[in-house]
């Protein structure tokens, strides 16, 4: 009998180890939803593919004292779908909230609940350093990381006799440092180098000052040739004139450029001034020309051959007058697939596609979902510009589709990609061919925004605060909506493909990998378009800024949208954007204005 009774006991446990087994816990991942720290400087970023949070820190902010305000956390319940996760369950290895944290290291928390997961929070601090000397060539080298400055220094000058013309590891509230005439001055030694220390926040460290004899002689970083311009960059020598010339190849003769044509406001975007280089920027060239560019330094002509460029091809993008326009259903043959109703497409046949819109996605629910559409003249003299030459504009409005999803109007060069139920892809950029290289992008707008009233395609309460994706952007309901404009110069080999599913596709373009050529705003920067409600067209011209001209595009990214926060399903039904006349600019004035 007792053996009979162990033999099932035996069999009872085994069955009840397969019935766990065949039912196992839910997978609920945990992430860091928002994080509020005092001291930073743009947007913590909460990254859920890596479990990394990133903390932006002002230069001021002591490293070694962070303020943690407030740090909550979320749930995703990945399988086992119709389980509810309880916020409040999740067992957290260390409570940061108002706690005084050390971020020179990366901090590290484990949250669980079923599983664990363990979240990086990393610390990120850009300071400004400035070590000048007299006699300096070019800019000061640092080595953050091993504690060493770097200049070059004329070969003509003494070694003993170094004077410090300018000298900052910080803002001063935080560095305590040496005044000038306490940093050293005789580097007349076997490494030329000496010793410098510094106090941050009662934390003392020692700093290798290291000065490099150096011939002076004309040195370009760059030449660069746009349509009708040459961006020119040299390194500076300090004590000595640098004259810069140019001249058509094959002529005799050097034309220097013009006093007015050099960069010395450092927040002018057509040509900003950098310390430590002469930069400048040729006007009223030929297009398609061959151009040399040297210089003189003081009074003598470089001997190094002079560097050759070839002034671009004034391109401008197809449609840019917004005339042609064509109505297709979505599965032709040569259209972006997927099935969507009668939609509004911004080219005439599909052999010419070279703009899109997020019509195929919203027309997959029906023709009425069109958010963008041509509008004409004929039928409303107030559709087009007054001064326009054409009879037709691009309009875009915003709306909530069928109260499932948030949709912004847009206009954008690429193409659209599928229709995912509730979601899409979509393609920016098209290939270029040839060295487009505008200096600004002109274009004629109106544009009226609503009252933000969608968070993530929910209705949103006026006055209440949101934080929307990874980066915890802050919406308040009921502020006004945003509208943005952007063009891009990339080196991307193929379009950037965005997926409304998955925010890891977003791309900010000030920031994205790849952009050479940049021009950017928003509404809230351009007062002038952003009046409640307004007739009134606009012409806006927005400066494209170059990181290094010398790369040549192969691709351009333009888009215009009156919800800015439209990839979160974000923003007011009530926004609406007219745009006509597009036009790339490729030349300045003496003002250092496109023209």
């Amino acid at each position: 009998m007792t053996k009979r009774l162990a033999i099932t006991l035996i069999a009872a446990v085994a069955l009840t180890s397969c019935i766990k087994n065949d039912l196992p816990k839910p997978v609920v991942d945990l992430f860091i939803a928002s994080l509020d720290v005092e001291g930073v400087s743009g947007d913590i970023v909460l990254d859920r593919s890596t479990y990394t949070a990133t903390i932006p820190l002002a230069e001021e902010t002591n490293i070694e004292a962070v303020q943690f305000k407030t740090i909550t956390f979320g749930t995703d319940v990945i399988t086992n779908v119709n389980y509810e996760a309880d916020n409040s369950k999740i067992v957290v290895s260390k409570d940061l909230n108002g706690k005084v944290v050390n971020m020179s290291q990366p901090e590290y928390i484990d949250l669980t609940y079923f599983q664990s997961y363990t979240w990086k929070i990393v610390a990120t601090q850009t300071i400004n350093r400035i070590w000048s000397v007299d006699g300096q060539i070019g800019a000061t080298e640092w080595d953050v990381e091993g504690h060493r400055a770097i200049v070059k220094r004329r070969d003509d000058y003494a070694l003993n006799n170094v004077r410090t013309t300018e000298l900052r590891f910080g803002p001063r509230s935080a560095f305590d440092y040496p005044q000038l005439e306490e940093v050293p001055t005789d580097f007349d030694n076997e490494n030329h180098t000496r010793t410098l220390s510094v106090t941050t926040y009662g934390r003392n460290s020692v700093w290798e000052l290291i000065v490099v004899p150096t011939k002076p002689s004309l040195t370009f970083s760059h030449v660069a040739a746009g349509g009708k311009v040459i961006w020119i960059k040299a390194v500076a020598i300090e004590g000595s004139n640098i004259e810069l010339v140019y001249r058509k190849k094959g002529t005799d003769e050097w034309t220097k450029v013009k006093p007015e044509w050099y960069a010395t406001d450092a927040s002018n975007p057509y040509n900003r001034f950098e310390q430590g280089y002469v930069k400048a920027v040729v006007r009223g060239l030929e297009s398609g020309v061959e151009y040399e560019v040297s210089g003189y330094t003081d009074g003598k002509l470089s001997e190094e051959a002079p560097r050759v460029v070839t002034t671009a091809p004034l391109y401008q993008m197809p449609n840019s007058q917004m005339e042609e326009w064509g109505k297709f259903v979505n599965d032709q043959n040569k259209l972006p697939s997927g099935e969507a109703g009668p939609c509004w497409y911004p080219f005439a046949s599909p052999e010419n596609m070279f703009w899109a819109t997020g019509n195929p996605g919203g027309t997959s629910l029906g023709e009425a979902y069109n958010l963008t559409y041509p509008v004409y003249k004929s039928a409303n003299a107030d559709n087009v510009p007054s001064d326009s030459t054409g009879e037709v504009a691009a309009y875009m409005g915003s709306q909530n589709v069928l109260n499932m999803k948030f949709a912004a109007g847009n206009l954008f060069v690429g193409h659209y990609g599928r229709t995912l139920g509730t979601n899409a892809t979509v393609y920016f950029g098209r290939p270029v061919s040839e060295n487009v290289k505008p200096v600004a992008l002109r274009f004629k707008v109106k544009y009226s925004r609503g009252g933000i009233n969608y968070i993530n395609s929910k209705s949103a309460s006026t006055g209440t605060e949101y934080h929307i994706g990874s980066k915890q952007i802050r919406i308040v309901g009921g502020e006004p909506d945003v509208a943005k404009v952007f063009i891009c110069l990339t080196e991307w080999s193929e379009a950037h493909c965005v997926d409304s599913a998955d925010e890891k596709t977003f791309f900010d373009p000030r920031y994205a990998d790849g952009v050479f050529g940049l021009g950017y705003f928003d509404s809230n920067a351009n007062p002038e378009m952003v009046a409640e409600e307004t007739k009134e067209w606009h012409t806006m011209t927005l400066p494209i800024e170059y990181t290094n001209p010398e790369i040549v595009a192969s691709r351009l990214v333009l888009t215009f949208t009156c919800s800015g926060y439209g990839d979160y399903f974000t923003g007011s039904d009530s926004s609406w954007m007219f745009v006509d006349d597009i036009e790339l600019l490729y030349d300045l004035d003496d003002a250092n204005q496109p023209r």
